[in-house]
């Protein structure tokens, strides 16, 4: 008779397993904060006193968001920060030059306060009492639409909105 020898297979080096620490995700790393949300309010969890932003994208939005509402005056110790479209409120008799000067107040103020920020796109809207009876005669709403990149944290085609009302 034959005798037949049985050979033990090993699976050593056959894989990774499942169970191998770089395939772990630590649900509880410990975040650290970027920068405080606006507008301000009381912090939890890991936020600590204010509500804070985890996300580097999320915090040059409010950023953003923060430069383009500010007018020239309002920021302490920096007078000209601002796109400062309050001086535009008043001058939309002329809506052409309004849409111009808009633009480019918010185009200056990007290069010069972020310049990191890529703006692809600036829109503005506008409805008034006609289009939105809640809002008074002689007001119009005015919605600036800007679409911008930031390449080195890899955001691209991100949209703000802000609304500023304005008469004239």
């Amino acid at each position: 008779m034959a005798t037949t020898t049985t050979r033990k297979i090993n699976f050593k080096h056959v894989g990774i397993k499942r169970s191998n620490r770089k395939f772990r995700i630590d649900i509880e790393q410990p975040a650290i904060p970027v920068g405080i949300k606006t507008p301000m309010q009381l912090g939890s969890g890991k936020s600590g006193l204010f509500d804070m932003h985890f996300q580097p994208s999320e915090q040059i939005q409010d950023n953003l968001k923060n430069l383009i509402l500010t007018n020239n005056g309002e920021r302490l110790g920096d007078y000209n920060y601002g796109a400062n479209l309050k001086s535009l409120t008043f001058d939309l008799a002329d809506i052409n030059n309004f849409e111009q000067f808009a633009s480019d107040n918010i185009r200056n103020a990007i290069e010069l306060y972020m310049p990191f920020v890529e703006l692809s796109n600036v829109s503005i809207g506008m409805t008034d009492h006609q289009y939105n009876q809640t809002l008074p005669n002689g007001i119009a709403q005015v919605i600036v639409t800007l679409t911008y990149n930031v390449p080195k944290i890899k955001v691209i085609g991100r949209k703000l909105q802000a609304v500023i009302y304005a008469g004239g």
